[in-house]
């Protein structure tokens, strides 16, 4: 048996009495199929329970903020939520057709080696989204009871996530489908009473004038970004459905779980930003104003799932650095790795959460502008060479290894990624940098654009030439069915 099966086809005897243990057992190795289990529904609570929170209700406000009224920030929200998760609802697919993690994946299209920095980028990603989810819940519950410090809270909400990330897939999953009933019934009663506070206060501009064309623009690239996010991780979330699940089910369930509650969540950052004029200066606050102060219990715990799936994930991609290694992908010491990436992940986060909680908030909309920059190229090669180019035919034993039949490098994938970025700054408009092209476009960021479609066209116009066929592969599952 080669390296790479022996790495990457997960078929390492485990002893009966560890795989029907409380904590899952696998990190990044292929769930075998004996091992898979879960409906497409369930899809659906895990992402409405991650986006029904703090973070999605900040960014609502952020588009009152930029200068919208509500009516025009509403559109912005929903379209940019719908175009990004249109992308990320189709990566999800190919957790159950392939059975691991979504950076593994990547390996087909930039190489073993070559996948490594957006495997790296994507662990900055998981511990900037868990300090700026930290940062808000513990304001949050600093707001409810002030006898604690924001530093204390950030470290207790913390540790009921981390309970979750290390108990593993199958315990997120219920926990997520309880959070998505509280949730639901929260956002319910605080638009209730947001309706009933509108009434008796003098209302902003609810009219249907556009203050800005790229203003708006740069509205929905924040949302779409947002959404675009999870992408990196939607299919270690999805990795243990049956390989035969359904694509339709799959799709519109993930789609449907976080549009909808993204949307509520940051439709009510948005119409509360737009009744009372000192939210952009205190969102939280106006919350309380608008809500009463019940609410931030539930804004503070809000965050939990997202903590967990930024911990768990950025274990797997720390996890996939070291799959070379026979020690590292052991069965006897998956626990040890699993338990090393999670606290790492969670005392990395933690930390720059305490130290930048006065004025981390100011800089996450840049953060996630940072983030359109390297993740819309990937994105873009990653569908293409998954629907348009192989069809879902993958050798996934040689994820695990350089010596498969992806090699250490794709080198045209590799090369589409990095003109891409470069083709992309004289677009960017960011705090650190303003491109050469942004003041012709009226202050447009369309960075993100330009991006998708520039990696899309070019790494399928040479695809035929430099990816070529693969010669020994089965005949490929059905990409869609």
């Amino acid at each position: 048996m080669s390296a790479g099966e022996q790495l990457g086809a997960g078929k390492v005897i485990e002893d009966e009495a560890v795989r029907g243990g409380l904590v899952e057992q696998h990190h990044v190795a292929i769930i075998p199929e004996s091992e898979r289990h879960g409906r497409p529904r369930d899809q659906f609570t895990l992402w409405f329970a991650a986006n029904a929170n703090v973070v999605n209700f900040t960014l609502g406000v952020l588009a009152i903020e930029f200068g919208l009224n509500l009516f025009w920030a509403l559109i912005a929200i929903v379209v940019g939520n719908v175009l990004g998760m249109l992308l990320t609802a189709l990566h999800a697919f190919q957790g159950p057709r392939l059975g691991v993690p979504q950076m593994i994946q990547s390996r087909g299209q930039f190489g073993f080696y070559g996948a490594s920095f957006i495997l790296i980028v994507s662990i900055v990603l998981d511990i900037g989204y868990l300090a700026a989810s930290q940062v808000l819940q513990g304001d949050s519950l600093h707001l409810l009871a002030s006898g604690l410090s924001v530093q204390v809270w950030i470290i207790i909400v913390t540790i009921p996530a981390l309970a979750l990330a290390i108990y593993g897939y199958k315990w997120i999953h219920q926990a997520q489908k309880v959070m998505t009933g509280i949730f639901a019934v929260v956002i319910v009663v605080a638009l209730i009473q947001t309706a009933a506070y509108g009434h008796g206060v003098l209302k902003a501009d609810r009219g249907f004038h556009l203050s800005s064309g790229p203003i708006l623009i740069a509205t929905i690239g924040l949302f779409f970004m947002n959404m675009l996010s999870w992408a990196i991780y939607v299919s270690d979330y999805s990795r243990y459905l049956p390989v035969n699940v359904s694509f339709r089910k799959t799709f519109w369930s993930i789609f449907l779980g976080n549009v909808i509650s993204t949307t509520l969540f940051a439709g009510l950052g948005a119409w509360i930003a737009s009744l009372v004029p000192s939210t952009t200066a205190n969102p939280l606050g106006a919350l309380a104003t608008v809500s009463g102060l019940w609410i931030m219990f539930f804004m503070g715990i809000s965050q939990i799932p997202g903590d967990t799936l930024n911990a768990y994930t950025g274990m797997l991609a720390f996890a996939s650095l070291g799959t070379n290694s026979k020690k590292f992908m052991a069965a006897q010491n998956r626990q040890t790795v699993r338990l090393t990436g999670i606290v790492a992940i969670f005392v990395i986060g933690t930390i720059l959460a305490c130290l930048s909680s006065a004025h981390f908030y100011s800089s996450f909309e840049n953060f996630i502008g940072v983030l359109l920059f390297f993740f819309v190229p990937w994105s873009a090669i990653n569908l293409v060479d998954y629907y348009l180019v192989r069809r879902g035919r993958y050798d996934v034993a040689s994820f695990f290894t350089p010596d498969g039949i992806y090699g250490g490098f794709q080198w045209w994938a590799c090369l589409c990624y990095v003109i891409t970025l470069a083709v992309q700054v004289p677009f960017l408009d960011q705090l650190f940098y303003v491109g050469p092209l942004v003041s012709k476009l009226g202050g447009a960021d369309i960075s993100w654009i330009v991006g998708f479609g520039v990696a899309s066209l070019l790494y399928l116009a040479g695809a035929k030439r430099f990816v070529g066929a693969q010669p020994g592969l089965a005949a490929a599952t059905p990409v869609v069915s």
